[in-house]
């Protein structure tokens, strides 16, 4: 592996050698047109055995999966590992106090459910990061940090490609790893249950609306749980009940809890779910993420770091990362900012600038509220400053979003077309268990919004196997 300037990311080769083996996969694809159908109806098909559709579109609708070299992903694994613990870091400090909490506009119910101890340490055990690979390092815009979805759809479709008839075709097949992103996630929740004091198996409950879109990813969860000894139910929060001290699905005894449900809808809905929050509350369960992961989760704290306002001290390497990594983020308040070295009114600035800036609620989820100056009407991004000063908004620069080509089924013939690309490690105790990456024609990459979709990524080793 070349030796490379950890401020400056992985070499030039890094790159050319994924789009090697990308030319080398569509090549393959190109030169045999029947092996190139057999690998679109092998796609659907797997899309329909195994549930994979999302609003009747196909998760996945490209016909080769993500490359990345070791080299990029080594520098992904790095960076994510020191931005994720500086994030642990800076929710341990906001948590101190009142005041700094009032610097992300905590909620009286955030704040009495934050206050009880969930058991084990950190604030969130399964994390994802979001990133555009741009150039040679990673931009993060987005921390989700309190219930991250795609981690039984990234295994499952990498399985679904490990089996297509291109891959098994394709002579470059052996220079490919994966990532087993279920095995890490079932790793990290034992963990947290041994911590918390359990010492027997404990028996998940996963639990989430019964309507939600993405139900079909934590199905896959659960499957690889029970196949690994785990017994795991699958539940809505208004069907657990709490009595005696122990959490019950029907006649199951729930010792720990997977949460996919969010937080501000258990709290939104507290009358509907008050027998799990009980329950929490007295410690009568293991939480997993535990409610503190949404301190983390909440875009100001991007904002805090990226405006040097925290008050946190930050290694020399911290402080690399967070400059080479975080884009320019502010909370979107009347008063003066700094940017590019110049200190400006902040109104004035996003007023004047709007190609420049997104505007993101500091609290939602799905790219809902989003709201990207460089596709917004004029008239309109002046209503939408308005709105953020109003409500509770983070301002964040533009970041230059990566694209590649990727072959598709169109029309019963091969087809090529450019998609933008994001790229977002999957993280489990802050380290890197699997890459989640999402493609799209449009600059909004979120799959459950029904502007992307998604398909694996697997990281190429330096020389066939």
């Amino acid at each position: 592996m070349e030796r490379q300037d950890a401020r400056r990311g992985p070499s030039a080769t890094a790159h050319s050698r994924e789009a090697e083996v990308a030319t080398s996969y569509m090549s393959a694809l190109r030169a045999d047109p029947g092996l190139a159908r057999r690998s679109h109806l092998h796609l659907v098909q797997a899309h329909r055995e195994q549930g994979l559709e999302l609003q009747g579109r196909l998760l996945c609708n490209v016909l080769r999966p993500r490359f990345m070299s070791l080299e990029r992903t080594e520098e992904l694994r790095r960076v994510s590992r020191i931005l994720a613990g500086l994030l642990e870091r800076a929710g341990e400090y906001l948590l101190s106090s009142d005041e700094r909490l009032d610097l992300v506009g905590a909620s009286d119910q955030e704040r009495e459910i934050w206050a009880i101890d969930p058991g084990y340490p950190g604030l969130t055990v399964t994390s994802r990061l979001d990133s555009f690979m741009v150039g040679n390092r990673p931009r993060f815009v987005e921390y989700n940090a309190e219930s991250p979805a795609s981690i039984g759809f990234c295994d499952c479709l990498t399985e679904v490609f490990e089996r297509s008839p291109g891959m098994a075709a394709w002579s470059e097949a052996g220079r490919l790893e994966r990532f087993h992103v279920r095995r890490a996630l079932l790793h990290s929740l034992l963990w947290a249950y041994r911590e918390r004091g359990g010492t027997d198996t404990p028996m998940i409950a996963v639990v989430d609306w019964d309507d939600v879109l993405t139900k079909r990813d934590f199905e896959l969860c659960a499957e690889y749980f029970r196949a690994h000894g785990v017994r795991t139910v699958i539940t809505d929060p208004r069907r657990l009940t709490y009595r005696a001290g122990h959490v019950w699905c029907g006649d199951e005894h729930v010792t720990l809890v997977y949460r996919r449900v969010l937080l501000h809808e258990l709290l939104e809905r507290a009358g509907e779910a008050e027998q799990l929050l009980r329950a929490y509350r007295e410690g009568a369960v293991c939480m997993v993420n535990s409610p503190r992961s949404k301190l983390l989760h909440k875009k100001a704290v991007l904002a805090l770091l990226s405006d040097k306002t925290l008050g946190l001290e930050l290694t020399s390497e911290e402080q690399l990362v967070v400059d080479a990594t975080v884009p320019w983020t502010r909370l979107v308040v009347n008063g003066p900012t700094t940017y590019e070295g110049r200190r400006l009114d902040l109104v004035e600035l996003l007023r004047a600038n709007q190609d420049r800036f997104a505007l993101k609620p500091v609290d939602d989820y799905g790219g809902r509220g989003v709201v990207l100056g460089w596709t917004t009407a004029p008239e309109q991004w002046q209503m939408e400053i308005g709105n953020a000063l109003e409500l509770h908004y983070v301002v964040q620069e533009r970041v230059e979003v990566p694209s590649e080509e990727f072959p598709a089924w169109k029309d019963e013939a091969l087809d090529t077309v450019s998609l933008l690309v994001d790229t977002d490690p999957l993280l489990f105790r802050g380290e890197l268990g699997g890459i989640l990456t999402r493609i799209s024609g449009d600059p909004l990459l979120n799959v459950t919004a029904g502007t992307g979709s998604t398909t694996p990524t697997f990281m190429v080793s330096e020389e066939a196997s």
